[in-house]
């Protein structure tokens, strides 16, 4: 496990990278959300990351999740849990019941079904349309390549608004995952500009731009994003090298 002293020194190489990144595009560094990744990360590791101030943690799998709840709920007055993975339509009763806002959600049954469960304990929940903006086949999302706002996202997007459990509050995108984070700036640039669009030309409302991780969070910044989910740079390596 990495040692508490590691990750507070990497909190703060972060936290300042986000403050030059944030005034590179003149804006405050507290416009910026830090979201800690901790698919693969121990309970003792979430607590370490909440005791560093950490507010918004990100899971991937509800499974696994579950196993880590009994520390989640007794942060729940400090951080607020957020679920980021593709989500499988038997599992929306997990997120429904346990995380406070749903990342990816990538597809209109998938709103459908959340909404459901939402409504049956009465309670409402933030969600983030995931855009797959490299039309990646590994990637979940609604395709936009090269920018371009997708018709069928145009509808489901509409049908989603009037979901009454759900508050469509941003956008989200992983880009392909690179060393060299200056090559995602394009896509950062398209992500910024479908946002624009769906808020001044038909009539979203959303507050928050999610694009960035551990190696390209710095020019994500740079390009507009709102909030960044960082695992690796801040916790280390997980099983399998995955890099997010």
């Amino acid at each position: 496990m990495i040692d508490t002293g590691k990750i507070k020194t990497n909190l703060e190489s972060i936290q300042e990278s986000i403050a030059q990144a944030a005034r590179t595009s003149g804006r405050q560094p507290s416009e910026i959300t830090l979201m800690a990744v901790t698919k693969k990360k121990s309970s003792a590791v979430i607590q370490q990351l909440a005791d560093l101030g950490i507010r918004y943690i990100g899971e991937n799998y509800p499974d696994e999740t579950l196993e880590k709840m009994e520390t989640f709920n007794l942060l729940r007055d400090r951080v607020k849990l957020c679920m980021i993975g593709q989500l499988q339509s038997r599992k929306t009763r997990i997120v429904a019941e346990n995380f406070a806002e749903y990342h990816s959600l990538d597809r209109l049954k998938i709103a459908q079904k959340l909404n459901g469960e939402l409504k049956r304990i009465d309670k409402r929940m933030d969600v983030f349309l995931e855009l797959n903006v490299a039309d990646e086949d590994s990637k979940a999302g609604w395709p936009c390549m090269d920018g371009k706002i997708p018709g069928q996202l145009m509808k489901d997007g509409e049908l989603i608004q009037n979901l009454e459990y759900l508050n469509v509050k941003g956008i989200m995108s992983l880009p392909p995952f690179t060393e060299n984070g200056e090559e995602n700036r394009k896509y950062f640039i398209q992500l910024r500009n479908i946002f624009e669009t769906l808020n001044q030309k038909y009539g979203y409302q959303l507050t928050d731009l999610s694009m960035g991780t551990s190696s390209d969070y710095r020019i994500a910044i740079e390009e507009g994003a709102t909030i960044v989910r960082i695992g690796t740079a801040l916790t280390g390596p997980r099983e399998k090298d995955e890099q997010i």
